[in-house]
């Protein structure tokens, strides 16, 4: 239990102290948010290992009538392992690059909480609670994406809050009807509607799911994520790889497993619907990447497209397809902030954020376009990155669910996420008028170390895929 506590908590008194150090003490500042941040990951490890290793940890209090449970399971652990690790390194990032900006104070304030919120959705128990912290996610992580303050930003800003709003707002209608329907909202082993009849249930599929779809960035609920750009690279590679996409989809996982429960999806006539709108959505997101000449944009739309991969694998009622999206779940973000973390360095490094600039940009960042290089191949799906074991459950999962054409669409996003980015990979080694390496000094090692520590463990993890399969195992096990 107090594990428990000190990882949750851990961002928001971070979040207090770096509000009370003066705009000026920026060292002090960095070193604050640095070891809150390992603090909230270190009691996210012990949690999990609890976690994994059959204990149960778990904090409930009812208030105003309401049931407020802190109880992760093994789905849970995993999420809360991928957000507070990968923070540690965005930290790092955000020294490098945030180095001469403005409103610090402000941005790491914001950055630490957003911490604990996402901490709050992976460790939640029951639906209340992970509607509270779902909810304080969004407005946490609002001043993150209008940081610059600039009228790009601003737009995007509320174009974030609108959709974000409007899909909690979908939640709670259903939270409520399944409340009134099962007279209970927290998680277990059970699905809370595993008794219940088949009556209406379509529909409240349907509504969790375009609530939860909005932050997943299914098709056509996904219009906010490319706007959120306008945010600082750090911020970006969050959004993308971490917290809030990650709280969509883990979400869209409970409903599935957690409130639902795969016997009774594969009854629902929605579920085949649903299905089908993510390999849309996995297809059309790729392809319309291709199309983007903005780096970051077009890591976005890529983003949108991997997204979908997670919820495919969910939606084939398979452990090898749980098995697929956890282990996706777990490479992709690796390799998606190790994308944003190369982009965000071009930029800063050269000026350039638009593909038809690059040419030559790998002779000047050598090791940024490497590791770009290296984690596009993860992308496609290659050997030796960790997402090709996700690519291969994933399409295991489809075959055995009968939905073999599912395994051609992945296969195809492969071929396609290769077309939109190797193209760029060699442009940006073309011969040209050599400059002096960029890559050296204090503030470029911030963001050059923890991109390629990112890639190496990206590698590891390829090549031996064991040392996170226990993990995958415990959430493949737990709701089957």
């Amino acid at each position: 239990m107090p594990s428990l506590i000190f990882a949750i908590s851990g961002g928001i008194v971070g979040g207090v102290v770096v509000a009370l150090i003066p705009e000026a003490k920026s060292r002090f500042r960095n070193i604050a948010v640095f070891i809150f941040a390992l603090v909230s990951a270190i009691f996210s490890w012990l949690t999990a290992l609890n976690i994994f290793s059959g204990k149960s940890v778990q904090i409930s209090k009812t208030l105003w009538g309401l049931n407020w449970v802190l109880n992760p399971d093994p789905l849970g652990a995993v999420f809360g392992l991928i957000a507070s690790t990968l923070w540690i390194f965005a930290a790092v990032y955000s020294f490098g690059y945030m180095a001469k900006k403005q409103n610090l104070r402000t941005y790491y304030t914001f950055f630490l909480i957003s911490l604990s919120m996402t901490l709050g959705v992976a460790f939640s128990g029951g639906l209340v609670t992970l509607y509270l912290f779902y909810e304080l996610l969004t407005f946490s992580t609002y001043p993150l994406v209008i940081h610059e303050r600039s009228p790009v930003a601003v737009r995007a800003g509320a174009k974030y809050i609108l959709y974000s709003l409007s899909g909690a707002g979908a939640i709670l209608v259903a939270i409520i009807l399944t409340y009134i329907k099962a007279g209970n909202s927290d998680f277990s082993s059970t699905p809370i509607l595993a008794n219940e009849s088949h009556i209406g249930l379509n529909w409240l599929l349907l509504l969790f799911v375009a609530g939860f779809g909005v932050k997943a960035a299914i098709m056509p609920l996904h219009r906010w994520l490319p706007e959120a750009m306008a945010a600082p690279t750090p911020v970006s590679a969050l959004l993308h790889a971490v917290a809030v996409v990650y709280s969509g989809v883990y979400g869209i996982l409970r409903v599935v497993y957690s409130i639902f429960g795969h016997e009774l999806v594969g009854k629902l006539a929605f579920s085949k619907l649903i299905l089908w709108v993510t390999a849309f959505t996995i297809l059309a997101g790729i392809i319309i990447a291709i199309k983007q000449d903005v780096l970051k944009r077009r890591l976005a739309y890529q983003t949108i497209s991997h997204l979908s991969y997670i919820i495919l694998g969910a939606f084939t009622l398979q452990p090898w397809g749980l098995a697929g999206a956890v282990m996706h779940m777990i490479g992709y973000s690796m390799l998606k902030i190790t994308l944003f973390f190369c982009a965000g360095i071009i930029a800063e490094q050269t000026g350039e954020t638009k593909v038809s600039n690059l040419d030559g940009v790998g002779r000047v960042l050598p090791k940024t376009m490497i590791a770009f290089s290296i984690a596009t191949m993860g992308m496609i799906g290659m050997l030796p990155l960790s997402t090709f074991w996700g690519k291969y459950y994933l399409m295991k999962g489809s075959v055995a669910a009968g939905k073999w054409p599912l395994a051609l669409v992945l296969i195809c996003s492969g071929i396609i996420n290769g077309i939109c980015f190797i193209p760029v990979i060699m442009s940006t080694f073309k011969k040209k008028e050599v400059k002096n390496n960029i890559e050296m000094g204090n503030r470029r090692y911030f963001m050059l170390i923890p991109t390629v520590i990112l890639i190496v463990a990206a590698l590891i993890t390829g090549f031996m895929p064991g040392l996170v399969w226990h993990g995958v195992e415990a959430v493949v096990n737990w709701f089957f």
